[in-house]
């Protein structure tokens, strides 16, 4: 496990970039103008990015990959297995129960519930829908961390409440409600309904 060190929010955004990048990469070195260029950005700032890690370039060769890589899955947990239970069986929950790409940050999503029951029995990708009494078994059983909370409004609060107290530590809201929870808890939200006015907001500056 890597270390934790500060790094600055926007250089820590830009480095999921990079590790996006190395994990399409077919060869041994990797120079930073060449991920500068894949990116559209500065070289410069590559470098300067990347001199927060442990991993150095070699003059003429660049970055070896695999060292790279392996430092920025440390960084960023991929190879620390977590467990993840999506909550809320409708189209929202249904794809993010069966979004793959999550495995490559070494999460699994172990299961998906309802509160609904003529949603349990569905079949979800390689899940089948539980019942929302089955929670505590699944939290118990898996270790679960993370849930993508995608209940309806009026009874967010109360799930992510009892997710709090079943040890879930990151709660990944698509409620679109703002939820109390405890310092030690991570919240992260995501509402379309703000991100459709970032989009209207560009369009409309593109009109002036």
């Amino acid at each position: 496990m890597c270390e934790m060190i500060y790094l600055p929010k926007a250089t820590l955004e830009r480095l999921k970039m990079y590790k996006k990048v190395l994990e399409s990469v077919r060869k041994e070195y990797i120079s930073s103008e060449e991920i500068a260029q894949i990116l559209a950005i500065n070289p410069e700032l590559v470098r300067k990015d990347l001199s927060y890690l442990k991993t150095h370039g070699k003059p003429k060769m660049g970055y070896l990959v695999s060292e790279l890589k392996k430092e920025l899955n440390d960084l960023f947990g991929v190879n620390d297995f977590t467990s993840m239970v999506v909550v809320g069986a409708n189209f929202l929950g249904k794809a993010l129960a069966t979004y793959k790409p999550f495995e490559r940050a070494g999460v699994k999503v172990v299961a998906i519930l309802d509160t609904d029951e003529r949603n349990v029995g569905e079949r979800v990708g390689d899940l089948v829908v539980r019942e929302i009494g089955a929670l505590e078994r699944v939290v118990r059983r898996f270790k679960v961390e993370i849930c993508g909370l995608c209940v309806s409004p009026d009874v967010a609060q109360e799930t992510a409440q009892k997710l709090i107290e079943l040890g879930v530590k990151v709660i990944w809201n698509f409620t679109g409600v703002r939820l109390s929870v405890p310092e030690d808890v991570l919240v992260v939200d995501e509402d379309f309904s703000t991100r459709v006015l970032d989009m209207k907001r560009y369009l409309l500056s593109r009109k002036k």
